[in-house]
């Protein structure tokens, strides 16, 4: 369908596709795993999100108002309930609670969305929409709906862009999926997008 080669970012989780920060400081985890890469340890009560089958296979997040660490990271572990570990560099902050963790994407490049795939575990129960919207950086004058969609009785979506009708997405706007999902369903999430060079 689409003639270039394109970018898969994967997320999942069991809760709510965002969730505020905790007030508490961020921690250095060190260098660790075979990439020896740099960990920081983020305390974030009851999120939800799941770390991939591998280092490899890795899951994603996305940060955002975070003044050090906002924008899209891989998840190294979750380590339990309340806490998230990351790749990124540390340096020292203590977000305010006002940050989220998010199912997010944003380039400093400008791309086209493609489309996004979700399945959950079973069917959600209850009426509530997902939404997947654009927020330009630009200003919420030029933000837009994409997509939405009430999760009752659903279980799967596949929702793949029209190759004739694009969405372009300005460097530094932010493609962000919200979903309650108050049922608790186990979700894995697909977006696909492709840098425009």
């Amino acid at each position: 369908m689409f003639s270039r080669e394109f970018d898969t970012i994967c997320y999942s989780g069991a809760k709510a596709t965002y969730i505020a920060l905790d007030n508490t400081a961020v921690a250095d985890v060190g260098r660790v795993g075979p990439s020896e890469e740099n960990i920081v340890d983020l305390t974030i009560t009851g999120h939800g999100f799941l770390a991939g089958p591998s280092l490899w296979d890795f899951n994603c997040c996305f940060i955002l108002g975070s003044t050090n660490y906002s924008g899209l990271k891989r998840i190294y572990s979750v380590p339990d309930a309340n806490s998230l570990r990351i790749f990124s560099k540390y340096t020292a902050e203590t977000p305010a609670g006002t940050e989220t963790l998010r199912t997010a994407y944003k380039s400093s490049f400008p791309f086209l969305w493609l489309g996004f795939e979700i399945h959950l575990s079973a069917a959600s129960a209850t009426s509530e929409n997902l939404v997947v919207n654009k927020d330009s950086d630009r200003g919420a004058g030029f933000d837009s709906k994409l997509y939405s969609k009430d999760m009752n009785g659903i279980q799967d979506i596949v929702y793949m862009v029209p190759e004739e009708e694009p969405v372009r997405c300005e460097k530094d706007s932010v493609i962000d999926l919200t979903w309650a999902n108050t049922n608790a369903r186990t979700w894995g999430i697909k977006f696909f997008v492709k840098q425009i060079v």
